[in-house]
């Protein structure tokens, strides 16, 4: 559940930075999801931060693999990739335009991105078989991050994915789960309930923690500590608001595809601003 701490958490000046350049990418374009995207920003931080930003540059065999399987929220994972210097500036500016390759969901065609996503509950399979993949080839040290948003956890594919990957002793696999509550047609707890998932996890076989989702530090300090020698996947439950940092987007899953208009854009602007 979302908790307290997730929702009056303050903002660090570069998850405001994040946030203002989403609203404006979504803006201009008049996509959708911007309130998905709000609620991933700090654990796309803690991820990027944890993998070696050299070896993803070279695209090295041995490279951390990133695979945001919530593809929706591609607004955010190309504003922290513009801020981890994978991607220019400028390209944001073409962000969900006609013939840019910056789509409203994220897109392999993109330098850096790993996987197509978007279809929910196709990620993390993926995520699994590129798991096994880098064991079969000997390369123990590259570790894949699949981030997936609590909805699409309602998908048996992902608890098939886990299931294997517990039985392969997957250890290499870690998975972030934005826990906002709330899905594109409503609260994921009145449309299939989430509230054991720790539980359910854990049951599946893997090593599961809770974590505030805005806090990239706590994020960080789970992912470093389960790095190695779990034995097992590893699945962090980030307890998120949808639409953080905006106050009117909030929790209100009307901007899971209403797009802000010039009234709503200056507004949320000021917020962010006013907030430093």
């Amino acid at each position: 559940m979302e908790t307290e701490a997730s929702r009056s958490r303050p903002l660090s000046p570069e998850s405001r930075e994040i946030r203002r350049l989403i609203l404006e990418m979504v803006h201009r374009s008049g996509a959708s999801h911007i309130a998905s995207s709000l609620s991933a920003v700090e654990i796309l931080l803690a991820v990027y931060d944890s993998v070696d930003l050299g070896k993803i540059r070279s695209w090295t065999e041995d490279r951390d693999r990133v695979i945001v399987s919530k593809g929706h929220a591609a607004a955010a994972l190309y504003a922290v990739l513009c801020r981890r210097g994978l991607m220019e500036r400028s390209a944001l500016n073409t962000y969900s335009m006609n013939d840019s390759l910056l789509s409203g969901h994220v897109s392999h065609f993109v330098p850096y991105v790993e996987h197509s996503t978007g279809a929910l509950g196709h990620g993390l399979s993926v995520g699994v078989g590129v798991a096994i993949g880098l064991r079969s080839k000997g390369l123990t040290s590259p570790r894949v991050y699949v981030v997936v948003g609590d909805g699409e956890m309602h998908e048996g594919s992902n608890w098939e994915a886990l299931m294997l990957a517990a039985h392969h002793k997957l250890e290499n696999l870690c998975v972030l789960i934005d826990n906002n509550n709330l899905g594109g047609i409503g609260r994921t707890d009145e449309c299939c309930s989430l509230r054991e998932i720790k539980r359910m996890l854990e049951g599946f076989g893997a090593a599961a923690f809770a974590a505030d989702g805005h806090d990239v530090a706590e994020i960080r300090a789970i992912l470093d500590r389960t790095r190695s020698g779990a034995g097992r996947p590893v699945a962090v439950i980030c307890q998120t608001v949808k639409g953080k940092g905006i106050s009117f987007m909030e929790g209100s899953n009307v901007w899971h595809y209403r797009p802000p208009n010039a009234e709503a854009f200056q507004k949320a602007l000021l917020e962010l601003q006013e907030e430093g």
